[in-house]
């Protein structure tokens, strides 16, 4: 989902507005406070609407917005409640209202494929004009500016900053913040979900030292303890230390290891890390501490499927034999979860290509090395022409086809260390390291002709023809990255100016 390609205007350099703040200053400002909310109790999860609330607050002075508010989706991910609304001239805060996708699927739909709605006029932007009658024209917001909030690989709700009054235009360091804040409330709800995992850990392990105490008792009578084992509700495996082979297992642990209860006493341990290696480093930590909280191992089952695992263990003592009573909790789905929760941070979900944050941050790394090493560095950014005729002839599923065909096509142009990223709407940009402003015009022209070859359908039949225009820029000297960005984006509407589908440096 895009904006209007008529809405969009160069980044303005120097100030940003009628405070007279440059940019250095206002990102510097934000650095601060932003700093204090990180060493704030809300991290800690206990008050999950005072975190909520002391965001809100925040958000409508960082960004000078008279609204702030975080919403949360329902289960089903088609509606959108309000926990906390901040009014910054009221001093107010409320809760309680509601969206639904039936009701504004485009905007809905945006929130899932863009890291940032930075609606400068909220009435007419396609993201967010089925907001205008319901809900913006009955409080005069004249410009929004949204950030999802991710937590676990999943969408659960979004920070809204918004502006009342007429249009206005987000600056490129306030899309970042908006990010930025939709990150740190991300960190506030994983605090709380951190609390309740930690109380169901801290009853698993209360059950694990409950069974060493008693398995001390009925050390001498292995019947007991089998019993003792079977009853728990979780797997545990007792394992004697000098030979590794199982002593007894419950079934829930032959279960995970795909193992029939019957053949787990004898089995060697080892046999089921992912990494033999694993174990011995295990059983050392164990012999060295007489315990083992929460650590987290690849292992294996008897088919040879891996999976992660999180194990707690204690040594005990079974007949005058060492032995290491262990439970053990599949993590897999968690880990996972992890691993999407890290590409989603870094990745757009449309495109594959680096989101918004991930690519500034490559940015500005790229941009410290050039300056410690004197190497040089290029950018492009690169834009779809004429991309509303697309959305308004074909629809915005064939806009996002379109999208996807600029990625790939531009993706099958670059060196392994080259990064693309899209950085909002139908606007990318390709980050050139050790490339100076030749190289990076010649590669610039080899994406512009890449795309043009590409023909994408339209679902009807109609091939949809797609061109480019390139701006490009090469860092000079110690100039911050915003610098770079903005005469990159200048390049770009020199390009727009000349007729589209061309390269300008």
């Amino acid at each position: 989902m895009s904006s209007p390609e008529s809405s969009r205007a160069p980044v303005s350099a120097g100030r940003l507005g009628a405070d007279g703040e440059g940019v250095s200053e206002r990102l510097g400002t934000h650095r601060q406070l932003l700093s204090r909310l990180t060493r704030s109790e809300a991290l800690t999860g206990r008050d999950i609407d005072a975190g909520y609330a002391q965001v809100t607050e925040l958000m409508t002075t960082l960004l000078r917005v008279e609204r702030g508010s975080v919403w949360r989706f329902d289960a089903s991910g088609s509606q959108l409640q309000c926990v906390d609304l901040f009014e910054w001239t009221e001093r107010r805060h409320s809760s309680g209202a509601v969206l639904t996708s039936e009701l504004v699927p485009s905007y809905f739909r945006a929130l899932s494929q863009n890291r940032c709605i930075a609606a400068h006029d909220a009435a007419t932007d396609l993201a967010t004009r089925e907001l205008a009658e319901p809900y913006l024209a009955p409080l005069g917001i004249g410009a929004i500016l949204d950030a999802p909030i991710w937590v676990g690989g999943r969408m659960v709700g979004v920070v809204c900053h918004e502006h009342v009054g007429g249009p206005r235009r987000w600056q490129f360091e306030e899309e970042l913040l908006a990010g930025t804040m939709a990150d740190f409330v991300a960190r506030v709800i994983e605090a709380a979900d951190r609390l309740r995992a930690e109380h169901t850990l801290g009853q698993y392990r209360d059950h694990v030292d409950e069974l060493t105490r008693v398995e001390q008792s009925l050390r001498r009578s292995g019947e007991n303890l089998r019993i003792v084992l079977g009853a728990a509700p979780v797997a545990l495996v007792l394992t004697r230390l000098k030979d590794q082979h199982v002593v007894l297992a419950n079934e829930r642990c032959a279960a995970l290891f795909g193992v029939p209860l019957e053949e787990v006493v004898g089995q060697r341990t080892r046999d089921y890390y992912a990494v033999p290696e694993e174990r011995d480093r295990m059983v050392e930590q164990l012999l060295a501490r007489g315990y083992l909280d929460s650590h987290l191992v690849k292992l294996k089952k008897r088919g040879g499927e891996e999976f992660w695992a999180e194990i707690s263990g204690r040594i005990v003592e079974l007949d005058g034999q060492r032995c290491s009573l262990v439970g053990v909790h599949d993590v897999t789905a968690q880990k996972n979860l992890e691993e999407q929760l890290r590409e989603l941070a870094t990745r757009d979900s449309l495109t594959g290509a680096a989101n918004r944050r991930h690519f500034v941050e490559l940015l500005e790394r790229e941009r410290g090395r050039c300056q410690r090493s004197g190497g040089k560095l290029s950018l492009c950014m690169l834009d779809a022409d004429h991309f509303k005729r697309v959305n308004d002839g074909y629809g915005h599923v064939a806009g996002d086809h379109v999208l996807q065909a600029i990625a790939a096509a531009a993706q099958s142009q670059l060196r392994t260390a080259d990064v693309l990223g899209r950085l909002g709407g139908e606007e990318f940009g390709i980050l050139l390291p050790d490339t100076d402003l030749r190289g990076a015009a010649v590669l610039a022209e080899r994406v512009r002709a890449a795309v043009a070859r590409a023909r994408v359908p339209s679902g009807d039949a109609r091939e949809i023809e797609v061109t480019i225009s390139i701006g490009v820029a090469q860092l000079q000297g110690d100039e911050p990255f915003e610098s770079l960005l903005q005469r990159a984006d200048r390049a770009l509407y020199v390009a727009k100016d000349r007729g589209r589908n061309c390269v300008q440096s």
